[in-house]
């Protein structure tokens, strides 16, 4: 009898502890990991000092990521919508805010003016269907802020 209650307590304890085991959210496949908000020197406004000022997004994951019609966007609803562009797995991708021609690892917003708030602002990534992914937010200074 002694033995049978043991084998069904220990039968039991994975149930209950995994009834009791917290719950945890997985981390976002792509996400915010450094801003530069403030570009660099003088803001001259020139293509330069506008593709001085960058996001740079990670792919967390193992595999490569699409991310066509996704967004960035500001606290001022400047909103970029991504062309077809596939993040490799454990990479990062450059948005800087000037003009420019994509290449590998970098893609350009395609502004004549800033877009990032430098006395504090967030950045917000979507996904094609409007669900917030990420944002990373931060108050003021002249460097660039980790997510």
């Amino acid at each position: 009898m002694k033995l049978r209650r043991i084998l069904v307590t220990l039968a039991m304890t994975p149930a209950i502890v995994g009834l009791a085991a917290p719950a945890y959210a997985a981390a976002p496949a792509v996400t915010f990991t450094r801003i530069q908000y403030n570009s660099p020197g003088t803001d001259t406004r020139s293509n330069a000092s506008l593709n001085a000022e960058w996001v740079r997004l990670t792919n967390n994951t193992t595999k490569a990521i699409q991310l066509k019609n996704w967004t960035v966007r500001d606290k001022s609803n400047h909103i970029f919508k991504f062309p077809a562009v596939t993040v490799p797995a454990k990479a990062n991708l450059y948005l800087h805010t000037g003009k420019g021609t994509a290449y590998s690892g970098h893609i350009f917003w395609q502004s004549a003016a800033y877009i990032w708030n430098n006395t504090g602002d967030t950045a917000t990534l979507k996904n094609t269907a409007g669900k917030t992914i990420d944002t990373c937010t931060w108050k003021s200074g002249s460097t660039p802020t980790n997510c």
